[in-house]
């Protein structure tokens, strides 16, 4: 790619709010066609979306300098990060105001979120972007699409594939806090058959995930390595076989708890496997697809104080997959399938006990285009599953663009549930499944010759039989009701052909209604604006700045605050760049999880290399 390239300049254009994606210049009006999201099941341009839908590619995570799959989402309307301190230490994300729980993670097809934590939940702070192609945030419940775990949205990681001929990519850097991180890719292929390999790696000796604040001095560190593959064969025009599969290895160092985050001698182990295999076959001229697919997981944790075992789990997942696409006419798709998952759950030391869950589950979905400016989508989906209730749910969505003003307008209706997980009916058999139904409205405005686009949307969402731990009984138990609604609102431009601006507010009103106590850690208000510069060939410079507002976080209240983050990458050849970024660079003192430490002011700079 040559660094002053159309593409690249326009890559450079941050988040936007229902639609985050490479931003279009005047003179690419094109590009926003192009984006095809693939976790809605239907490979579908962005704009005939009717969902809430955000894409971030590649290229942006590179020019912002995000190294963990946290920092990316961090910025994303609807999106709410919380750490428990120091660098591997646990890092939840909730969509919409809902607990993370409800969030489930997607990568190549393969589910991520663990079978042995008790809320079926995935941890963030492990996942390395250096093998990401584009992350999809799909917001608002998709049960109807993947199931259980999804009424808060997904997250639907696509990792890169290999190339044409033989090549590959690699970086390395340093900086605060002792700090090194690298990763090395290969990647090679031809008309038949394609493949990547990408092993990645970080070691650090952090800070204190108690807050230093509060007298703790104890630095918490971190290791990781990740090895991922990719690999696709066509043999024949009308078939095609992929196989992905990721290993992770990390440890990290965290404190202990009493009364609040102290310090203390706490090691935590992970060691996750997946591995996934694809088939899919066209017929009848591409009228019909069938694809079938075998996905696994496996995670393994244990927690050491002292040298002595406090928590040892194995969660398992594998699952069993066809789904049938029919395209009878240009204008009309129909999706049919069944899934058979089995999840297992065993915990030696800790509670939660063993179980085992089977589910079996048939959909069906249906896109309709009977005019270019409208899309139509429907859906409908039943799982049975061995220890809850069968649960039915209904989607509906529409994008309609108003051909004179390019005015895009989007609604959707969605019902979800999330299934009580293994560790959860180990505590409590007699659970049953949440349930939740909600809609979304928005619009979207191109501006100025489309160089700049106004977005808003607005969303409102129940669930019933919120599963929550009742601390006194020493249980999971089925609350009442938990609402969350709230409005997102974004602009992005072009400024310049080398300058672009995006900024989003969201503002989230998310109650447990059985107790009209506010949710914790989710802030009613939060901003994020993104400006991004190539002053001079070769040379990319960027700012982001963000407003957390006022969180609950039990019986206290953690101030707002704000992060500024300033970054530089000098393009030597096209071969060759180096690149520098200072992370909280106003040296911001302030917690977003109560007693939990943060990261002062850092550097770090690194080289990157392409062949």
């Amino acid at each position: 790619m040559a660094y002053n390239s159309p593409t690249l300049k326009a890559a450079i254009l941050a988040a936007p709010l229902l639609t985050i994606a490479q931003p279009v210049s005047a003179q690419d009006t094109d590009a926003r066609d192009t984006i095809i999201v693939t976790g809605t099941r239907f490979e579908t341009p962005l704009d005939q979306i009717g969902r809430s839908v955000s894409v971030i590619s590649k290229e942006q995570i590179e020019i912002r300098q995000q190294h963990f799959l946290f920092d990316v989402l961090n910025s994303v309307p609807g999106v709410q990060v919380t750490r428990s301190g120091s660098f591997g230490a646990l890092a939840s994300v909730s969509l919409r105001g809902l607990p993370s729980d409800q969030t489930l993670v997607v990568q190549d097809g393969v589910v991520l979120n663990n079978p042995s934590s008790f809320g079926n939940s995935f941890n963030f702070a492990n996942f390395d972007t250096a093998v990401v192609e584009r992350i999809e945030v799909l917001r608002g419940a998709q049960s109807t699409l993947y199931g259980s775990d999804a009424i808060g949205g997904v997250i639907n990681i696509v990792t890169k594939d290999g190339r044409e001929g033989l090549g590959g990519e690699a970086f390395i850097e340093g900086g605060s806090f002792g700090t090194y991180r690298g990763a090395a890719s290969l990647l090679a292929g031809n008309e038949r058959a394609s493949g990547r390999i990408t092993i990645s790696g970080v070691t650090t000796k952090g800070f204190s995930s108690a807050d230093e604040a509060n007298g703790n001095v104890e630095d918490d560190g971190f290791e990781n390595t990740t090895i991922s593959s990719k690999s696709r064969f066509a043999p024949a025009a009308n078939l095609t076989f992929e196989l992905v599969a990721q290993y992770q290895n990390s440890e990290n160092e965290f404190d202990g708890f009493s009364g609040g985050p102290v310090d203390a001698d706490e090691i935590g182990e992970s060691e996750e496997f997946s591995i996934a295999g694809f088939a899919t076959h066209s017929a009848f001229q591409g009228l019909l697809e069938n694809r079938l697919s075998i996905t696994y997981l496996r995670n393994d944790r244990l927690n050491l104080s002292s040298s002595t075992p406090t928590f040892d789990a194995l969660g398992k997942r594998i699952s069993y997959e066809y789904q049938g696409t029919i395209k009878p006419a240009d204008w009309i798709s129909i999706i049919a399938g069944a899934e058979y998952d089995e999840q297992e759950s065993e915990v030696t030391v800790g509670f939660g006990g063993n179980q085992e869950i089977e589910t079996i589950s048939g959909f069906g979905l249906v896109q309709l285009q009977p005019v270019s400016f409208i899309t139509f989508n429907a859906g409908v989906r039943h799982d049975a599953s061995s220890d809850f209730s069968d649960e039915t749910t209904f989607s509906v969505s529409t994008a309609i663009e108003i051909p004179q003003t390019k005015t895009i307008l989007r609604g959707s209706f969605a019902e979800g549930f999330r299934a009580p997980t293994a560790g959860e009916l180990g505590f409590n058999p007699n659970l049953f499944a949440e349930f939740s139904d909600g809609w979304d409205i928005g619009i979207e405005q191109p501006l100025f010759g489309d160089r700049a686009r106004l977005s808003a949307t607005y969303f409102d969402q129940k669930i019933d039989d919120l599963i929550a731990f009742d601390l006194s009984a020493f249980t999971f138990v089925n609350i009442q009701e938990f609402s969350t609604k709230g409005v997102e609102i974004a602009l992005d431009a072009n400024i310049y052909d080398w300058l672009t601006l995006a900024a989003s507010y969201t503002y989230t009103d998310a109650v447990n209604l059985s107790t009209t106590i506010a949710a914790g850690n989710q802030p009613e208000d939060r901003i994020s604006i993104e400006l991004s510069a190539q002053p001079v060939d070769r040379l990319t410079l960027s700012v982001g700045v963000s407003y957390n507002g006022e969180e609950i976080d039990g019986a206290a209240v953690l101030d707002d605050f704000v992060l500024v983050n300033v970054r530089a990458a000098y393009a030597v050849s096209d071969q060759l760049e180096l690149f520098a970024r200072v992370e909280n660079a106003t040296d911001a003192d302030y917690q977003d999880n109560l007693g939990y430490g943060t990261a002062p002011a850092s550097v770090f700079g690194g080289v990157r290399a392409r062949f």
